[in-house]
């Protein structure tokens, strides 16, 4: 038995619960009833110990018959013609049964030989494995790679007549396998993706926490100011006085209604999902900077803003504003008793870069490379270590841009963002 069918069979496990069920159903093609019934008795469920023997096609030479047991093993369908084997893939496809492997016999006696049919049948079922039941004087392996195609390279095998019931048996026990090891594969990976969007959404609402404060500050005075000129309007007599003190109040409440719009965007996936548009990266910037407005000035952090006042790109903004409250946490949280950061834009040749620079301490040379891996963190139990892997991915898979992150030779951290502005990836 081959290393995939043993790993399917004794490791149980490997199909956790909900997840994929193993497919034992099989196709078999031959135009000589008699070989697909043999075929069928040995692979069937149910079947006795002692497996009548294959009989030759009249294009092979008599198998040497070999007794095996087989029972309940195998779903095995057999068809004599091609219509019938496309008809039997596409309704299983319809039922959700698909076949996990066909044997099909290279030279049919039709129009259409078992290459071809295999051909039309990936077409319908992507997935299926096929096994060639051939003569060398049918058509050689070079032959059938070259008809089938490079990229259906690992979806075939062949065995040669004559055969033995038990060369059937281990056919289509690796074919069957490998059906179960891809889509297990496939499932693990539709799991992890799941996880790492889950990741990503901790992450964000960490981030949210963190602009959280900042609103709840603003509001704060927001409504001092509200509440204080709503009682400076109701004590003047001149109308002139209360007038301004509802200029203020209004004001206030803009201020507010925007704040709030700011704060939804941040986490909104409906907004973060939006199309890329043209935008101001400097507006971008600005938004983040005033979301963590409160945390600067609690901190004592001092931001240096950029001298260009418009830098237009192609992107989705909200990302970029996630990106920057990111990078903005991670140096506040580096400068624990106050510090700086210098934010530079620059237009280059084939390319918008960004800078931001700290005054914290730095990071360590050795453990510097690995500070943008997903779950990577020196804060212990207050990280999750996806705040740099976040920047990273929407940077560079979602912009096509580079994300470094270096020393400063005058000290702290530098993260440089470079943006492509000619549709091409930086590299």
């Amino acid at each position: 038995m081959s290393n995939a069918a043993k790993l399917l069979r004794e490791k149980k496990d490997l199909f956790p619960q909900n997840g994929p069920v193993p497919n034992r159903r099989i196709l078999v093609i031959d135009d000589e009833p008699e070989i697909g019934e043999a075929i069928r008795r040995v692979l069937a469920k149910n079947t006795e110990t002692n497996v009548t023997p294959i009989r030759r096609s009249s294009r092979s030479t008599e198998p040497t018959p070999t007794p095996v047991n087989t029972a309940n093993e195998f779903d095995v369908v057999v068809v004599t013609t091609p219509e019938q084997a496309i008809e039997a893939v596409t309704f299983a496809m319809r039922e959700n049964r698909p076949f996990a492997m066909g044997f099909f016999d290279v030279v049919l006696g039709a129009e259409v030989d078992g290459i071809e049919l295999v051909k039309q049948i990936l077409s319908v079922d992507t997935k299926m494995f096929a096994v060639f039941v051939t003569a060398y004087h049918d058509r050689s392996v070079d032959t059938i790679g070259a008809l089938l195609g490079e990229e259906n390279r690992e979806k075939w095998d062949y065995i040669n007549k004559p055969f033995t019931d038990g060369e059937i048996l281990q056919k289509a026990r690796n074919a069957t396998s490998l059906w179960d090891l891809h889509r297990l594969k496939d499932w693990q990976e539709e799991r992890l993706s799941e996880a790492h969007q889950l990741l990503i959404t901790n992450e964000k609402q960490n981030a949210v926490a963190a602009v959280g404060r900042s609103v709840a500050h603003e509001f704060g005075n927001l409504l001092m100011h509200i509440v204080g000129n709503a009682e400076l309007a109701i004590e003047q007599n001149d109308p002139a006085r209360m007038r301004a003190a509802l200029d203020v109040i209004l004001k206030a409440s803009d201020t507010a209604t925007n704040v709030l719009r700011r704060f939804r965007k941040l986490h909104d996936a409906e907004e973060q999902a939006t199309p890329k548009t043209q935008f101001n990266m400097r507006t971008a910037l600005e938004e983040a900077i005033e979301l963590m407005e409160f945390q600067f000035r609690k901190n004592y952090i001092r931001i240096h803003r950029p001298k260009v006042d418009t830098m237009n790109f192609k992107g989705n903004r909200h990302s970029f504003v996630q990106v920057f409250v990111n990078l903005f946490i991670n140096s506040m949280h580096a400068m624990k008793d106050g510090g700086e950061i210098f934010i530079k834009l620059e237009e280059k040749k084939e390319c918008l870069e960004i800078s931001l620079r700290d005054t914290g301490p730095g990071i360590p040379e050795d453990i510097l490379p690995r500070v943008t891996e997903a779950l990577f963190t020196t804060k212990g139990k207050n990280g999750t270590g996806l705040g740099l892997a976040i920047c990273k991915e929407i940077i560079e898979i979602e912009s096509g841009g580079r994300m470094t992150v270096q020393n400063h030779s005058k000290g702290g951290v530098e993260v440089i963002l470079q943006l492509p502005t000619g549709g091409e990836e930086v590299l």
